[in-house]
């Protein structure tokens, strides 16, 4: 059931008619779960970790994006446009979550994506073919800049189309700052939380830095409530995007954008001692897999995703994840309360694709090439029966590695021969 009002607006009411928004979120507020199995796996000394679980904030498609795009399709839609256009590498869960509104939600809304090429893994191809589910027009780009001028361009050549930067977030210090909006209702949220019992007020908060609106949002939506809580932003992008300057901008323009329309806020400002930015973690570039990645993805699922419902990957909420057990692994931080803000989607969308089965074909010919190099899943390796792989958990699932979701009913060669090959597929850096 969709909310009524954003609690932003409950706490200052004056916004109600000068920002734009519409209801879409269909779960809050987003629970938060206690993590004490890897409270037990991390030895803590009256240390707490816990989790916000906005993977599950809507009944379709969960994570950080719908948040934004309550604030950013109101925008839309107040404007009349007919269609939205954005950019992201080819597995861009921002895309496929503006596909998954505008045919689901508001079906008038066409959707075209700029993508560009990142490390091919099965999450990737997926999610290719998810936008084409989806209703998404695809254009090809080589390289992310490249993709940006083609998404201006071609927003100048359809005014009628909306330009959401990429994430939802500004860039270089253009764009709205309606998604950054977004999460400084979803602190006000937290405080609700934390006032009602649900957890106390946490020490370290940690959050994916890619386009940074979701951080800037956080962190301006922290000190707006004046929270003991540090904020802990993870780069998970090349610098010249997720950098400390860029967070400090996108949280002051929302902050701004706010005051303009309701004097009684707060007239504060951001600055580098309101958060803790952390390196490191990245790899060579954006989506690469790296080993404490993958190794983080493992733990938790092993000790709480599979129970609780939830998983991690390897672009966003692995590192940032890799980056708190860091965190949690110095002697005076085992005291702390920890909060780890879940961005990313656990709802099945595995239906979906049944539906279509793996047709690539489908998608524009520039794309084809992302499914003809490599082999991800274990039913193509081993010709999987179809009476077998309908059944089987790992058939279209987000997971490439079918031996950490499923037992094969296949015979014990067969799983050897996809253990082997998929192994040797799957590269990950020191990093």
């Amino acid at each position: 059931m969709e909310r009524e009002e954003p609690v932003l607006f409950n706490k200052f009411p004056n916004l109600k008619k000068k920002v734009p928004w519409i209801p879409i979120l269909t779960n809050m507020p987003t629970p938060i779960e206690r993590l004490t199995e890897l409270e037990k796996n991390y030895d803590l000394n009256g240390g707490e970790i816990y989790i916000k679980r906005d993977d599950k904030n809507h009944h379709i498609y969960g994570g950080n994006k719908f948040r934004k795009f309550e604030f950013i399709f109101g925008d839309v839609l107040e404007k009349k446009k007919k269609g939205v256009v954005t950019l992201g590498g080819i597995g861009t869960n921002h895309g496929i979550a503006c596909a998954i509104l505008c045919k689901e939600l508001y079906k008038p809304l066409k959707c075209d994506l700029f993508l560009f090429p990142q490390p091919i893994t099965w999450h990737v191809q997926r999610t290719l073919l998810l936008d084409d589910y989806f209703g998404a027009k695809l254009h090809f780009s080589k390289g992310d800049i490249r993709a940006f001028i083609k998404t201006l361009f071609f927003q100048i050549r359809h005014p009628k189309y909306y330009f959401i930067f990429p994430g939802g977030s500004p860039l270089f210090g253009f764009g709205t700052p309606l998604g950054a909006v977004g999460f400084i209702d979803a602190i006000f949220e937290l405080e609700e939380q934390i006032k009602n019992g649900e957890i106390p007020e946490p020490d370290a908060l940690f959050i994916a830095g890619g386009s940074t609106g979701t951080a800037a949002g956080i962190v301006a939506g922290c000190k707006l409530l004046n929270l003991k809580t540090k904020v802990y932003i993870v780069a998970v992008y090349e610098y010249f995007v997720a950098n400390p300057s860029s967070i400090i901008k996108n949280a002051n323009k929302a902050l701004k954008y706010l005051y303009k329309r309701d004097k009684d806020i707060p007239k504060i400002k951001i600055t580098e001692n309101d958060f803790e930015f952390i390196k490191g973690y990245l790899g060579s570039g954006y989506g690469i897999k790296t080993k404490r990645s993958q190794k983080t993805v493992d733990i938790v699922y092993e000790l709480e995703g599979k129970n609780k419902g939830f998983m991690l990957e390897t672009t966003y909420t692995g590192k940032t994840m890799a980056a708190m057990f860091e965190y949690l692994n110095k002697e005076e931080n085992k005291s702390k309360k920890v909060l780890f803000w879940n961005t990313y989607n656990s709802n099945d969308l595995d239906k979906y694709l049944k539906e279509k089965s793996y047709n690539y074909e489908n998608l524009p010919k520039k794309f084809h090439k992302f499914f003809e190099s490599k082999t991800f899943q274990c039913w193509q390796i081993t010709n999987c029966p179809e009476e077998i792989r309908n059944k089987c958990p790992a058939y279209f699932n987000h997971e490439y590695r079918f031996w950490k979701v499923t037992d094969c009913l296949l015979n014990e060669k067969k799983r050897k021969k996809a253990y082997e090959e998929l192994n040797s597929v799957i590269k990950l850096e020191e990093a």
